[in-house]
């Protein structure tokens, strides 16, 4: 049986998930250039075009309330000379986490 960590899981489905639903609102919603997405991202620019076309970021949806807060970490993302530097409270504030760990360990067990 192999071991995968939550913070794996995570980094595969819901982070990708993320970074497309925050270049997908600072584009539409914001108006902000790709490019900017892409430096406060740490992310090229094609890779931002790649999220919005929906290329990256896997087929996620996020309910209401986590739509709310990734447009509030977009809004905070972009008044910060930094970037985003609280990646990490995506494992703490998305239901989303809990939903793909669940949904690997049953494929695991089904094997």
């Amino acid at each position: 049986m192999n071991l995968t960590f939550p913070c794996e899981i995570i980094s595969w489905n819901v982070l990708p998930a993320v970074r497309r639903e925050i270049a997908q609102y600072l584009v539409t919603e914001k108006q902000v250039p790709r490019k900017i997405i892409a430096k406060k991202l740490n992310l090229t620019e094609a890779a931002v075009c790649q999220y919005l076309k929906g290329k990256r970021g896997g087929n996620h949806k996020f309910n209401e309330s986590d739509q709310k807060k990734l447009k509030k970490m977009a809004d905070i993302m972009m008044e910060s000379g930094k970037g985003f530097d609280g990646m990490c409270v995506v494992c703490k504030e998305f239901d989303a986490a809990s939903e793909i760990i669940e949904s690997v360990n049953l494929k695991k067990q089904a094997t």
